[in-house]
């Protein structure tokens, strides 16, 4: 798609993800079931329990497959659960994990992208963050709307619970078959497999797709997150007062002369209306990122441009 039409479908969605569903809500860390936590990430030995894993095969095109998160919670029982939907190639010789975007209800937005991998050869296996799709608890009224909110206390549980269920879901990947895994991260599923890029070492390979980069900066000054920062700032918080409890989750703290970048990459889209692209180059510039892509798309319709899952794929092959 062109500039203008690229443009008009981020507008058009974020407008109506804003009126249908953001701006009938409100939120606030006053009366949260959860408390402020602090080393997030002290606990990453974590062994999945294979003997709780439920398979469901009642669909022709994919598998639905139910694992334990590693951090449950007594307040949402529906979000204890990781729900992972596989997409077998026939003649499979990798794995792609792959971890979607914010607020996201609709796995028909990455069919497309699918189809191209699986005939790349790759299976690929969509893993569901913390409280969207069927983690979804009974009273929240959208997917994804208990992962950031207003309650910045949950968010960061949420943010906690997606990493540690990548690495849930990395083991029963694993399990399944010996191919290798390349983690792939959509928007602020980009985000969630940024953060745990750096808490591996940065030695899972991981390919990022319009990545969230600087989590408290975008929270402030993306459109999509104007009403979230609006309760923030009626329960009495602003952007310093944030980034104390957000600084554990926001990957570019924990950029510096160490950061390696040889196992990851990063495709971008030079029109987003979601995340500017001057955050983009300047996330890029300072991690030192060498496999770079742009892209002439906008925030959403990146998912339809062919060329992206050959690139997944060469990245692939490049890093095993």
């Amino acid at each position: 798609m062109n500039e203008a039409s690229s443009k008009y479908v981020d507008n058009l969605a974020i407008n109506k993800l804003l009126n249908e569903k953001l701006k009938k809500v409100n939120h606030s860390p006053k009366h949260s079931v959860f408390v402020p936590a602090e080393g997030l990430f002290n606990n990453q030995n974590n062994i999945l329990s294979f003997s709780k894993i439920k398979y469901h095969n009642d669909n022709a095109v994919f598998r639905r497959i139910e694992i334990p998160s590693f951090e449950s919670s007594i307040f949402y029982s529906e979000n204890n659960t990781v729900y992972i939907y596989n997409y077998p190639a026939k003649n499979a010789e990798g794995n792609i994990l792959f971890v979607h975007g914010l607020f996201d209800d609709n796995m028909m937005n990455y069919n497309y992208l699918f189809k191209l991998l699986n005939n790349y050869n790759l299976n690929v296996y969509f893993m569901t963050m913390p409280y969207h799709f069927d983690r979804k608890p009974k009273e929240s009224l959208f997917s994804g709307e208990y992962f950031l909110s207003g309650d910045i206390f949950r968010t960061q549980n949420a943010f906690k619970q997606a990493v540690l269920d990548i690495d849930a879901s990395m083991q029963f990947i694993s399990k399944e078959n010996s191919l290798p895994i390349l983690l792939v991260g959509f928007s602020m599923g980009g985000c969630v497999s940024l953060r745990h890029y750096i808490l591996k070492k940065q030695e899972q390979p991981t390919f990022l797709i319009n990545p969230v980069t600087d989590f408290c900066e975008v929270l402030w000054d993306s459109p999509l997150f104007v009403t979230i920062g609006k309760d923030l700032i009626e329960s009495g918080y602003d952007m310093n007062e944030c980034k104390k409890f957000f600084v554990e989750m926001d990957p570019s703290n924990f950029i510096d002369d160490s950061f390696r970048s040889d196992k990851i990459a990063m495709v971008y889209s030079c029109y987003d209306q979601v995340i500017s692209e001057k955050k983009y180059r300047k996330f890029i510039n300072r991690a030192g990122i060498k496999n770079i892509y742009a892209y002439h798309s906008g925030h959403l319709n990146i998912l339809r441009v062919p060329k992206l899952a050959k690139d997944i794929k060469e990245f692939g092959e490049k890093v095993f």
